[in-house]
């Protein structure tokens, strides 16, 4: 297997054609067929599944794209890595956040890492953990700093707890509910669920299951942030949330929090990052950088 054979391969998966793979790949297409053959002959399997229409991924290819793409984004990491040791600067970190670290830690940290890197080129996903974890999987994201997810990752992920959260009822600016005092008022109310936590009944149902009260209405689940806050914004929808969402600048003009005298848990707030391969100079650089505006000393 070589190589060239995982590009080639890799081209065709996302093209969906060979023919607009050989444009892209500036080759001949029966150079690239004959490359994609061998690949198949070499693994004993066929891994797609042509037609008149193009070439798709049968079961087997999609198995293997997992693979190769960790490989392709491991060779260009390690590619970034030596450039960043020999001192040629430039590089490339990517990095997940969810909307907590975003609001109250990202700028700062931007500022402090681009004293070491200043031409390193950066990339923000921006989201919950179920969008993130398949890019961290693959190796297209370095780490993430998102909550605790409720069940184990499994092997392969290193989960660091970096500060305790508390959450709060959040709706919006003058929300018809906002003078309720408890958990049993809001029972009535029509919630957004955000999917941090993990499954409903860990994230929504188990929390009024606790104070014995009905489960209310949760009929919408949004995993994007800046969809979360539109709703919530422009309609009674709502969301339990970390607290600082309605002290951050961005939201606070937005959002506020109904006081409920009921004490809401939150996930710890964690960094994740695959076991066993090492984040490149740059990429560890912005994550100290982000725990240090954490105030995490752990490490």
């Amino acid at each position: 297997m070589k190589l060239n054979q995982l590009r080639d391969f890799l081209a065709v998966a996302e093209s969906g054609s060979i023919h607009q793979a050989a444009r892209t790949l500036n080759v001949s297409q029966p150079a690239l067929t004959k490359s994609i053959r061998q690949l198949e002959k070499d693994l004993g399997a066929p891994l797609f599944e042509r037609s008149t229409k193009g070439a798709v991924l049968n079961p087997l290819g999609y198995t293997f794209l997992a693979r190769v793409r960790l490989v392709a984004n491991e060779l260009e990491r390690a590619r970034d890595e030596v450039g960043q040791l020999l001192g040629r600067g430039g590089g490339r970190v990517s990095l997940a956040t969810s909307g907590t670290p975003s609001m109250l830690f990202l700028p700062s940290a931007l500022k402090q890492f681009r004293r070491r890197f200043p031409d390193a080129q950066i990339r923000i996903v921006d989201g919950l953990l179920p969008v993130m974890l398949p890019e961290l999987r693959d190796g297209q994201i370095d780490f993430a700093m998102a909550p605790k997810p409720a069940q184990s990752l499994g092997k392969g992920y290193l989960v660091t707890p970096i500060y305790a959260n508390k959450r709060a009822v959040v709706g919006r600016r003058l929300h018809p509910l906002r003078h309720a005092r408890s958990l049993a008022q809001l029972v009535d109310a029509h919630w957004i669920l955000t999917g941090a936590a993990g499954a409903r009944d860990t994230e929504f149902e188990a929390l009024f299951r606790s104070h014995r009260l009905p489960i209310p209405r949760a009929d919408v689940l949004c995993e994007s942030l800046i969809a979360l806050v539109s709703l919530l914004a422009e309609s009674d929808l709502l969301a339990l949330l970390p607290e600082q969402w309605v002290k951050s600048p961005l939201t606070s003009k937005l959002l506020e929090r109904i006081p409920v005298r009921e004490e809401i848990d939150a996930p710890d707030i964690c960094l994740i990052r695959r076991e066993g391969l090492p984040l490149t100079p740059a990429a560890e650089a912005f994550s100290d950088a982000l725990l240090r505006e954490a105030g995490y000393s752990g490490r």
